[in-house]
């Protein structure tokens, strides 16, 4: 019998890590970042800023065009184009300092912050589908949700936030990131937020290897399985 339950064990462990090495890529989802309480003041706060990649797109919009390469937009429109020439909500340091406004600067508008707006990436145009995208909610109301998509359109999962302050009035403190990681490419991004209209800034993309902000997924809690099977099946092997 004790042969038997060793056999069992030994086997459960085999198949968790089997399942570990066979699992897919998993994505990462990052935001609210820097976190809920903290905001993205510049790119410095990026944690894409630093990273190694084969090619990386930065659009802040201060030309008050939307035209980096490869990536299109399901709606709305430069800020001082489709909104105009006031009341803009750009990322703090954009104006070229970090005051606690983002009046001076520019931005990405829609006014259906429920419907949002999805950003899809052209491989053609980039050679290869971006495996890092985010961009940064700077206005709009509550609950605020960013969604990604894999190569073939299928969600990767959803990160959602409540850090809005319902005023429109280019505060800064509110600003946060929301991103995705993933290895296996990603074919658009989507961000929307509560009633009224919703405005970001510094949507980037970059395809490469870059250290990304440690957070739980599939892949970390099948390896804490492997780990207790491990621990059960040495534990009934001394027994």
């Amino acid at each position: 019998m004790l042969r038997r339950n060793r056999s069992v064990f030994l086997t459960a462990g085999l198949l968790v890590t089997a399942a570990i090495c066979s699992s897919p890529v998993t994505a990462q989802l990052i935001g609210p970042y820097p976190s809920a309480n903290t905001p993205y003041l510049s790119f410095a706060d990026s944690p894409f800023n630093g990273g190694s990649f084969s090619y990386f797109y930065l659009e802040t919009f201060e030309d008050h065009l939307f035209n980096v390469p490869g990536v299109s937009a399901s709606a709305g429109g430069v800020t001082s184009v489709v909104f105009g020439p006031n009341i803009h909500d750009s990322v703090d340091a954009d104006d070229g300092t970090i005051d606690g406004s983002g009046l001076q600067g520019d931005s990405y508008f829609s006014n259906s912050g429920p419907v949002g707006y999805t950003f899809t990436f052209d491989a053609a145009t980039l050679g290869a589908l971006p495996t890092h995208a985010g961009i940064v909610w700077t206005d709009g109301a509550d609950a605020i949700t960013f969604e990604a998509f894999d190569a073939n359109g299928v969600s990767l999962g959803t990160q959602t936030g409540t850090h809005a302050n319902n005023s429109f009035s280019g505060e800064t403190a509110e600003d946060r990131f929301y991103g995705v990681v993933h290895a296996s490419g990603l074919s658009a991004i989507k961000i929307s937020s509560g009633a009224a209209g919703i405005e970001t800034d510094h949507l980037q993309y970059g395809f490469g290897g870059v250290a990304t902000v440690p957070e739980p997924n599939s892949v970390t809690f099948l390896g804490g399985l492997a780990l207790l099977g491990t621990s059960f099946l040495l534990r009934r092997t001394r027994r």
